[in-house]
């Protein structure tokens, strides 16, 4: 929350932020603002390296790829007109630009900031990602605000691809069919969008940074206003923002081991500011084996590397930034909730015991030379950012990136498939990705108009191998390939006015023009000439433009110095996802891009000294989404590259609660609710059957993270404690037997979790410059819970039987400790 103004001011605020210091000169130290710029030769050399490996010769990427160089062009050539004389640390912290509208994708928003904002939107402070596990990642950190939940086989590590659900609209890799909107939530790095143009899933939660890399995370929910709106911003608008450059040189760094061997080693470095320049780089390494219980143990790693890069001017700041992820996982395979015929550990009808939750161990996983997978997520960022002031009351942004994508994923089943030709499969598709979003805010007497562009072109190629060595074929000599190209160009330009006619009241019409272009190349054919007797699929090549106007309105009012109104009202559009343009099922011609219609209404409310309490908060909302137009991909398991599609309408709305109550400078309590009414309005099976008013699965209809903090001076020393209980309630299931939703649910269940923290300064009169030292114990799943993360009712095509309409699961993770011990100098 904001700043405390009692005498324990600077540990409380100090400690909310992750800067804590025990002495008091050290509370009175501040550190810049942050921002950010290009790797130039280094994204050029990225750029090279990518583009010329294409292959293709598209007059609209190639336009596309130009308009987004000439717009960084043209920003720089601002920059460089303003590349004035450096300046001293007073001056730049004097000469800052003016808070913008723009502060959502460049730095943690404050109390302040988010009071004002005319849309929906939450904040998850350093503090509170330091309450979590080591080997949590911010996609896990989301999960304590309301209306949030991640899900997946190992959805409590950020080394495992997890779906990120947000008020039932969802975005990253699902183990579960049949979700209304699978790729509704636009993920940002710094800024920068994370999801692929095209592909169904969007992106990978893995990209994710881990806690030690994070300055905190931004979250809109639902489209919010165009200035801050991507393509894929139906159900919202995720910013993780990584630790930011600091006026202040220091170096962190951390280690932490717990169960399953689980460690990760983190190091930040700061350069502090010299003569106008500062900078920041940060390096992360975790690894861990499953929970899961087998004979193999399926080991996960995740690297990431983070730099960024600062030169403050008079009038702005230019920033070079870059952040690279590896994460390689091999991961266990789902598991029958009860015991069916033929379904074995041995394999499909072998001579060994039964596999389900309920015959061979409720974590219970397969051999690896029965069932093995393997996946490898690589990313490589390069970005430059510039904010200028370039008149009195103007000023201009630019954020020009590059981002090039593999994924590497590599399956054998041999005990259920062995004798089906492809009984190994190996996909690794990559994207190549550049765009520049140039914008300006222009501030008059009574309100201040924000407009700009985005344009974003992206070549991406799928490739797939199927084969069976035990047949005679081979990766180089398959039995089956994809060879499907997707060349997508998306524009978009906003004009969005914040009116004041009066004090306290914040009107903010605004409206987006996007051009989302997709051309579908199948080179399948082409590849198969020199594969003799490989089997492909013989899709047509096809394109489609849409071009759509999107409207919103929102706006605030400060009823009372202590609460806020708000509300919001969008009208959004995404193009469809690349299943439908490689496919012979979808009606082109008849195709549309899903729309949202959007409505949220709230109040915020801050206090100090309310009932004797320090301060006191909440944020109280309600929300619509209507959602329409929507192709509902299902995965043929019997032929991995088939979909069937259905089609439907769908509805989600309820209410999220933010409650925070510091009830002095020892205690604080916060609880965080959301209540969710999803359903699809209109469904339309691939069997053609009609159904109408289903649950929309897997999206719980409640959700609470209720929690207590203490903490107390032992002499110098700091000591902290936290309990907090994460609930997840009903979820319902998917039939992809009848290729349709059902009113089948899943238990709800609840997490109790606890840490304890120790802050020294004790050490640092042994160790020369040593700063703190924290110490830090973490207990997750405390009572021992037995819960299935995701569920849901197989056609038999995954384990490979005669009949199907039974379940499978994959269990979330069960009690577990950690330790970690973090230095600063």
């Amino acid at each position: 929350m904001g700043r405390r103004a009692d005498p324990a001011q600077g540990v409380a605020e100090l400690t909310s932020n992750g800067r804590r210091s025990l002495t008091p000169q050290a509370r009175r130290s501040g550190y810049a603002p942050r921002r950010k710029l290009p790797l130039l030769q280094t994204v050029a050399g990225m750029m090279q390296k990518g583009f010329s490996t294409m292959g293709y010769d598209d007059f609209a990427v190639r336009r596309g790829v130009r308009a987004a160089l000439l717009g960084a062009v043209s920003a720089l050539a601002v920059m460089a007109q303003g590349h004035a004389q450096a300046v001293n640390a007073g001056t730049v912290s004097a000469s800052g630009t003016a808070a913008a509208p723009g502060n959502y994708a460049n730095q943690v928003l404050t109390r302040k900031a988010v009071k004002q904002q005319a849309q929906s939107v939450s904040v998850v402070k350093k503090s509170t990602i330091d309450l979590l596990a080591p080997i949590a990642s911010g996609t896990q950190a989301i999960s304590t605000l309301p209306g949030v939940v991640i899900s997946g086989y190992s959805s409590s590590a950020g080394t495992a691809r997890s779906t990120i659900s947000i008020r039932g609209i969802k975005v990253g890799f699902n183990s579960v069919p049949g979700d209304i909107e699978t790729n509704g939530i636009t993920n940002l790095f710094d800024g920068i969008p994370l999801n692929s143009l095209i592909q169904g899933t969007g992106f990978h939660s893995v990209q994710i940074p881990f806690g030690s890399l994070l300055a905190g995370v931004n979250v809109i929910y639902g489209p919010g206003n165009p200035r801050d709106r991507w393509f894929d911003s139906l159900g919202g608008t995720v910013n993780f923002i990584p630790v930011q450059p600091s006026a202040k040189a220091s170096v962190t760094a951390s280690a932490s081991y717990g169960s399953f061997d689980s460690q990760v080693y983190s190091l930040v470095a700061q350069t502090g500011l010299h003569d106008g320049w500062e900078g920041v780089i940060g390096l992360n390494h975790a690894f861990n084996h499953t929970f899961r219980r087998g004979s193999y143990d399926w080991p996960a790693r995740n690297d990431q590397v983070y730099f960024k890069i600062t030169k403050r001017f008079d009038g702005g700041h230019v920033s070079l930034g870059g952040y690279y992820i590896h994460n390689r996982e091999f991961r266990p395979n789902q598991i029958p909730v009860e015991p069916q015929a033929g379904v074995t550990l041995g394999g499909l009808n072998a001579n060994a015991p039964l596999y389900s939750q309920q015959t061979s161990g409720f974590y219970a996983d397969l051999p690896n030379n029965v069932w093995f997978k393997e996946n490898q997520i690589i990313d490589y960022i390069g970005y430059a950012k510039l904010t200028k002031r370039i008149s009195d009351n103007t000023t201009l942004h630019d954020l020009f990136w590059y981002r090039h994508g593999d994924v590497i994923h590599y399956r054998l089943n041999y005990g259920f498939i062995g004798a089906s030709s492809q009984d190994t499969e190996y996909y690794a598709p990559y994207s190549d990705t550049i765009g520049d979003k140039l914008d300006f805010d222009t501030k008059l007497q009574y309100n201040t108009i924000s407009y700009g562009a985005y344009v974003i072109n992206s070549h991406t190629h799928d490739i797939y191998d199927g084969y069976n060595t035990n047949l005679g074929t081979t990766r180089q000599n398959p039995a089956s390939i994809t060879r499907d190209v997707y060349n997508n160009l998306y524009l978009a330009a906003f004009v969005q006015d914040k009116i004041e006619p009066i004090a306290g009241l914040r009107i903010v019409p605004g409206v987006q023009l996007v051009n989302y272009e997709t051309r579908y190349v199948n080179q399948s054919p082409i590849a198969a000439i020199n594969l003799p007797g490989v089997g492909f699929n013989t899709y047509p090549n096809t394109s489609k433009d849409f071009n759509r106007v999107q409207p919103s309105l929102g706006a605030s009012y400060d009823v009372l110095p202590w609460a806020t109104l708000y509300g919001n009202f969008a009208v959004t559009y995404q193009n469809p996802t690349g299943g439908n343009f490689a496919n012979n099922q979808i009606n082109l011609p008849a195709l549309k891009p899903v729309k949202s219609t959007d409505y949220e209404i709230g109040v915020r409310m801050f206090q100090r000294g309310f009932l004797g309490l320090d301060s006191a908060s909440a944020d109280i909302n309600y929300f619509r989404d209507d959602l329409e137009d929507e192709t509902v991909g299902i995965a043929n398991p019997n032929n991995p590259t088939q979909t069937t599609f259905g089609f439907g309408s769908g509805r989600l709305q309820g209410v999220n609660a933010s409650l925070k109550a510091n009830f002095n400078f020892h205690w604080m309590a916060f609880a965080n609710l959301g209540y969710l009414d999803a359903r699809y309005l209109t469904y339309t099976a691939p069997s053609g059957n009609v159904y109408q008013n289903l649950p929309d699965p897997a999206s719980p209809r409640d959700t609470a993270n209720i929690g207590v903090r203490y903490q107390v001076f032992a002499g110098a020393n700091l000591i902290g404690a936290n309990l907090w209980d994460q609930y997840v309630g009903k979820r319902y299931l998917f039939n992809n037997a009848i290729g349709a939703p059902t009113h089948n649910a899943i238990v709800p269940y609840n997490l109790l979790n606890a840490s304890i923290t120790l802050k020294t300064p004790y050490l640092n009169r042994y160790v020369s410059h040593l700063g703190e030292v924290d110490v830090s114990f973490y207990a997750t799943n405390l009572l021992g819970r037995k819960y299935n993360a995701t569920e849901y009712i197989s056609a038999g095509g995954y384990f490979n039987t005669p009949t199907g309409a039974y379940a499978i699961a994959n269990p979330g993770a069960p009690r577990a400790f950690y330790g970690t011990v973090t230095v600063k100098f």
